[in-house]
């Protein structure tokens, strides 16, 4: 598995704000405000995911694990925390992944699904171009992923959730702590073991929830 982060250098404790009345609270932000809890803050495998919604290596990390990831999910066996990233968008001139990360942001709802986050996930990466999709698309994505209408109307609104500059300083920062020899994304991080996740096993995710 390759890291945009390394690509683009060649070429240039917050469970107790859930408490036991949270069970239905599937996707919130962190305590940070810089990463989106998907799933139980108790569920026994947590991971830290790092990734960059244009890096063509997270797409690719999605559409070989995401699957597996949403049934972890559904089964309570497993909980992501994304940290998003926003770097490309120096390098391509645009705002994409600081509106798809905006977005993402927005759906970090107590009435947003697990699955539905994470379906959402996916068919963002599914839909990879130059110039993103837009906000209506997003929402439109949303929807069609079992986000309820009030996250998709806030997504396709524009509403501001998140400053896309500070959530790349604060999520890079934190990935340069957990993975100071390979700072890339995607970068996967065990917050059980404190660990770097070896991407490079395929049977890294099975062992981890089976």
């Amino acid at each position: 598995m390759h890291s945009c982060l390394g690509v683009l250098a060649a070429t240039t404790l917050w469970l107790a704000v859930f408490g036991a009345g949270s069970a239905h609270a599937d996707v919130l932000r962190t305590g940070d405000d810089y990463g989106v809890l998907v799933g139980s803050a108790a569920a026994p495998v947590q991971l830290e995911i790092f990734c960059e919604p244009q890096c063509p290596h997270c797409a690719e990390l999605e559409s070989t694990y995401g699957d597996r990831i949403a049934a972890g999910l559904a089964g309570g066996r497993l909980a992501v925390t994304y940290r998003w990233l926003t770097f490309l968008d120096d390098k391509h001139h645009n705002d994409v992944s600081a509106r798809i990360s905006n977005a993402l942001f927005s759906a970090a709802d107590p009435t947003t699904p697990a699955t539905a986050h994470q379906a959402l996930v996916q068919d963002l990466y599914r839909h990879q171009s130059p110039d993103g999709p837009d906000n209506d698309d997003i929402a439109a994505m949303a929807r069609e992923s079992g986000a309820p209408e009030v996250v998709a109307d806030r997504i396709a609104a524009g509403n501001h959730a998140v400053d896309a500059a500070a959530l790349n300083d604060a999520n890079r920062a934190r990935l340069k702590e957990e993975n100071p020899q390979n700072p890339g994304t995607p970068t996967i991080y065990n917050l059980n073991t404190k660990s770097v996740v070896d991407l490079q096993d395929p049977g890294w995710l099975d062992e981890l929830i089976s």
